[in-house]
């Protein structure tokens, strides 16, 4: 292993200030649990997406990867046709909406 190499395994993370304060870190869990009981909330769900490509696709909701890279739907109803289950990258996602957001209540929110 070279020296240089050596050194900048050694050197620590470049945060910013403040980042990891108790107040910082107390936020961040609690957005995430926000985050978490939404996305649990909405499986089973309708929705309708609209893809990178123009494309409109309608499918229930299943979940997600713990990055919230792919979603798992089913039934997705493309122009092509339906296919029973799918997983979808988000990148390739511009938009996701629920048409009946008002039947989930607050609970999850």
């Amino acid at each position: 292993m070279l020296e240089n190499e050596r050194d900048s395994m050694d050197e620590k993370p470049c945060f910013p200030p403040g980042f990891s304060s108790v107040e910082n870190q107390e936020a961040r869990a609690f957005l995430r649990e926000k985050f978490l009981r939404v996305v649990t909330g909405i499986v089973g769900k309708g929705c309708e997406f609209r893809m990178f490509d123009n494309t409109n696709v309608t499918a229930e909701f299943r979940g997600s990867d713990v990055d919230v890279m792919h979603f798992c739907v089913r039934q997705l109803k493309t122009p092509l046709g339906i296919l029973p289950e799918a997983v979808l990258r988000t990148s390739d996602i511009i938009r996701m909406h629920l048409p009946n957001i008002d039947d989930l209540g607050t609970q999850y929110m």
